[in-house]
């Protein structure tokens, strides 16, 4: 069954309501310049959200954090090719998402991707934060 390419929004958030993984850091920018802004494009999948963090030692990649509903990390992925995101596409025909940031570098993930990373985390399931 293939993902319904309705169901990924690109939304603005300042922060996540969950914590965010060791050695990473919420960061997005305003242009391709990596001039810092807030809040910044994140990825709505449903009841899930997927956040394009970058790294505090300062690595050319992306850290994408799912979140689950009760705001648990469900899923981590590093991404290398841009980092200070400032602009999410999303690609029906292709079945894919980009994520832009600084310099107009792009990371991009499949539909099915990113689907992987939808999981609750049942050992804190009910708990928020």
């Amino acid at each position: 069954m293939a993902p319904n390419p309705e169901m990924f929004r690109p939304i603005k958030m300042a922060k996540p309501e969950g914590p965010v993984p060791d050695g990473m850091k919420v960061s997005f920018s305003n242009d391709a310049s990596g001039s810092p802004a807030s809040p910044g494009p994140v990825l709505s999948i449903g009841d899930f959200t997927l956040w394009p963090m970058s790294y505090y030692d300062n690595r050319v990649s992306l850290g994408m954090v799912m979140y689950d509903p009760m705001w648990n990390v469900s899923g981590t992925v590093e991404k290398q090719g841009t980092r200070y995101v400032y602009k999410i596409d999303v690609d029906q025909n292709a079945g894919s998402v980009t994520f832009t940031g600084q310099s107009d570098a792009t990371v991009s993930m499949s539909f099915d991707e990113i689907i992987a990373m939808l999981v609750i985390n049942v050992a804190e399931k009910g708990s928020k934060k």
